[in-house]
């Protein structure tokens, strides 16, 4: 694929993931990861030809829709966008569809809530390395041959998650990653470096091959009675991820949650 038409691609998601609440040129430019003379071109040319209608407080608006129609082991993609929504209803926070690419973390699905107390960096298209340990990174791995990690990844690249950045050897990495229940759910209830907590499970296709990874993000702050937190997160991303994986319909009255 060329480069022009990659970064097309990558903007063009990320409009039209901004489709009730548009998005500034800035914003883009951050989501998106690119030049912003390559945003500025791109918005300037798809204005022009009728793609996007901008507020009077400038936001963007698509006037379009555009998503990749592809599946992950059976399962479609709108389906997981879907089940991200509803996550973000139950929990009032972010979610997210990440597939595994390589050696790096692609995101497909970004799906926030207007009352969430914290803006992710991370939107559709949003690529990222898999050496900071966390959670996403942690379950990713626990899915392949640790022997191809071994040949094929730089095992002393490694970090722990928050802000210190701890280099972490491999004998303290591969104990991590064998510790992972890949029927589970992952969180770092400290969060990352940015402040941001995750907490995930892994999504299954029709075979049991991994697919990816569904998340709940919210603000790493503290609260109140963290067992039941994580209790009621862990609840409502287990069913969400079994609805996905069997194919029933998932509502959101299905899910387990607290408002």
């Amino acid at each position: 694929m060329s480069e022009n038409l990659n970064r097309t691609l990558i903007l063009l998601e990320h409009l039209s993931a901004a489709k009730r609440a548009g998005v500034t040129v800035a914003q883009l430019v951050e989501q998106t990861g690119l030049a912003s003379s390559t945003v500025y071109r791109l918005v300037q040319e798809l204005e022009a030809l009728g793609y996007i209608r901008k507020s009077d407080d400038r936001r963007l608006f698509p006037k379009f829709h555009f998503e990749q129609g592809m599946s992950f082991g059976g399962v479609d993609i709108g389906r997981l966008s879907d089940a991200c929504q509803l996550v973000c209803v139950a929990l009032v926070a972010a979610s997210e569809f990440i597939a595994m690419r390589r050696e790096t973390l692609f995101w497909h699905v970004a799906e926030g809530h207007p009352n969430q107390s914290i803006r992710l960096r991370a939107g559709v298209g949003f690529v990222r390395g898999m050496y900071e340990l966390d959670c996403i990174t942690r379950m990713a791995l626990a899915h392949l041959p640790l022997s191809e990690v071994e040949t094929s990844w730089d095992i002393a690249g490694f970090y722990e998650v928050g802000v210190s950045g701890r280099k972490v050897s491999w004998d303290e990495a591969r104990e991590q990653i064998l510790a992972v229940d890949t029927a589970e759910m992952q969180f770092d209830l400290m969060g990352n470096a940015k402040g941001v907590r995750r907490f995930c499970v892994a999504i299954h296709g029709d075979e049991g091959e991994f697919v990816g990874l569904m998340t709940a993000a919210e603000a790493a702050t503290p609260v109140r009675d963290v067992d039941a937190h994580v209790a009621q997160v862990r609840a409502v991303l287990l069913e969400a991820k079994a609805a996905v994986e069997s194919g029933s319909k998932l509502a959101r009255q299905n899910l387990t949650y607290q408002a």
